[in-house]
């Protein structure tokens, strides 16, 4: 089974085995604790010190910035995730 982590516009990320409409795909891993571990460590932590977010995108005012800041910060994740990175 695959499990995903994915953002909404807000840049809230969230985690589940399926992605919700209305939401953009981050990365997938089949183990969740990896997956959760990488995103836990390159995600802005808000103010509540739980909820995740994608820097970048809570501020952007146009939402092609966002998908910038999802696209960037997608990048960084699934080369932390690579098999090569975990070596």
């Amino acid at each position: 089974m695959t499990f995903f982590a994915f953002a909404n516009r807000n840049g809230v990320i969230s985690f589940g085995s399926h992605v919700p409409s209305g939401t953009l795909l981050i990365a997938d891993d089949p183990d969740p604790a990896t997956l959760r571990t990488a995103v836990e460590g390159m995600a802005r932590h808000a103010y509540d010190g739980e909820t995740l977010l994608v820097p970048g995108i809570p501020e952007a005012r146009r939402d092609i910035d966002a998908l910038g800041a999802l696209i960037d910060f997608r990048r960084r994740l699934v080369r932390s995730l690579s098999p090569e990175a975990r070596t």
